[in-house]
């Protein structure tokens, strides 16, 4: 096999819109934002994979990304994967009209123009495709080396279950009650993927870890920043004659970063943000240094297939109805500026978010609450959808196998994943293309109603998983794994 990389970075400009539901505009940048474009090459297969820390995947940029990319490589569209370390500091790539977790959807082979890209997102296109070009004149002779470290400082489950038995999402200020140091159960897996040539020299890098980078992120208050995966990405690189290096994020639907606090000043949270880079390149550096393994196979392959995830219908009248009158509730009392609006809904605000942001987060649920309950009022049950569909992507790089997955995954989909994996080493991640259904839980966590577990609720197209809920994007994902081999 041959492997070809290279990394460019802008600056975006503050007016480009950033993650904030307020519209605000961004406070300050922090330095560029990186993207790593690796070609891989074995025998007549060709396929890029794009890997960003600029805010990409909410949208479908990627049905202007991916056919842009391939066109300058001369392969197909569906040979071109992007994934995004899911950074929340990081600008939008579309027009927030075009934001899918909110009243519109959008499906199937509908493009989006460019005219609809955002000075940042016209930016990443431009400089995707002119450093496309130039991979296929870099392609060398790769074997490949792989590594596993495990890093427990910096991230911690976000998910509480209370004494009653509902749950809700462990904020920061909630963790710290708990112990400066706690994590709880978290996915530690710190995964390097080396690519060297035939005289033993880097030629690029893959990085990946499981926690969503928000420590330097506050919704109300957005600013440009790398957040710890670039950091970290930079660290490993340093350490490796600064090849490019790609970041793939892990299974992390429920795993956040520790000091995820949105009350710091922006200077502190991104402080801590680089700490916990750094930390995690150190981790990255010390694993590759003492267990790069080198894998007993050197070839490369990929797979895609569609799979179908059935919701279980349209809830209840009655329990609709009580969802709405108790957000209503909430809302009123939120813009009568009551401060004793934290919880609604298993929704769990922190102190420091104003009444008025709680508020703005709340209607997204009535929204969907409202319009689930028009399927009962218009008698139109049997119209309600039935499902969302994926497309799920395994790359095999020798021993190594990376599963795409284009959603927000719990971590316990990407553990069935390696469980079970025939391979070595299995690297799930999310984020990958189009994630346009957000969140999606695992059985266990399927029914409950905090924030990612109900994240369907922050949409009007999408209801409650059927069970197993995410399970079968696991199982699908090993399926095509051991026909891989």
């Amino acid at each position: 096999m041959k492997v070809s990389a290279d990394t460019f970075s802008f600056t975006p400009a503050p007016d480009n819109p950033g993650l904030s539901l307020t519209g605000k505009p961004v406070e300050r940048i922090y330095g560029p934002l990186q993207t790593t474009l690796t070609l891989i090459e074995d025998g007549d297969q060709r396929f890029c994979i794009l890997t960003t820390h600029v805010f990409t995947h909410l949208y479908r940029y990627s049905n202007v990304l991916r056919p842009a990319i391939a066109a300058v490589l001369n392969i197909l569209p569906s040979h071109v994967l992007c994934f995004s370390s899911h950074n929340h500091c990081a600008p939008l790539a579309f027009n927030p009209a075009h934001k899918l977790a909110g009243t519109s959807q959008l499906h199937g082979d509908q493009l989006l123009s460019t005219d609809d890209l955002t000075p940042a997102g016209q930016t990443l296109l431009d400089l995707a495709c002119r450093t496309a070009s130039k991979l296929p004149a870099g392609l060398r002779n790769a074997t490949i080396r792989s590594a596993r470290g495990h890093e427990r400082r910096i991230s911690y489950n976000r998910k509480y279950h209370r004494a009653d038995g509902s749950t809700c999402m462990l904020r920061e200020e909630d963790r710290l009650l708990l112990g400066a140091d706690f994590n709880g159960d978290v996915d530690d897996d710190a995964f390097v993927i080396g690519f060297f040539d035939d005289e033993e020299h880097p030629i690029s890098l893959f990085a990946s870890f499981c926690a969503h980078p928000a420590t330097a992120y506050n919704p109300e208050y957005p600013v440009f920043f790398g957040e710890f995966p670039q950091v970290a990405c930079d660290d490993l690189s340093a350490a490796y004659n600064h090849v490019p290096v790609g970041f793939l994020q892990g299974c992390c639907g429920e795993i956040n970063a520790k000091g995820t606090n949105g009350f710091k000043p922006p200077d502190q949270s991104v402080t801590d943000a680089t700490r916990f880079g750094h930390l995690l390149g150190e981790t990255f550096i010390h694993a590759a240094g003492r267990q790069f393994v080198r894998s007993t196979r050197h070839d490369a392959a990929m797979a895609l297939c569609n799979i179908h995830l059935p919701f279980a219908g349209v809830p209840p009248l009655a329990e609709l109805d009580a969802q709405i009158a108790d957000i209503k509730a909430f809302i009123t009392r939120c813009e009568k500026n009551d401060p004793d609006t934290n919880i609604c809904q298993s929704q769990n605000f922190p102190s420091h978010m104003t009444p008025k942001y709680r508020a703005t987060l709340m209607k997204n649920l009535l929204n969907w609450a409202q319009w689930a309950r028009g399927f009962h009022e218009t008698g139109r049950i049997d119209l309600a959808p039935k499902g969302a569909d994926l497309e799920i992507a395994v790359v095999r790089l020798g021993d190594v196998a990376i599963v795409g997955l284009p959603c927000e995954p719990f971590d316990a989909i990407g553990r069935q994943i390696k469980r079970a994996s025939p391979c070595p080493i299995t690297i799930p991640c999310g984020y990958m293309n189009d994630d346009y259904i957000g969140y999606i839980p695992d059985s266990g966590n399927n029914g409950d109603l905090d924030y990612q577990s109900a994240y369907y609720r922050y949409t009007t197209c999408m209801l409650p998983y059927a069970q197993p809920a995410g399970d079968l994007l696991a199982e699908q994902a090993i399926q095509l794994l051991r026909s891989m081999l």
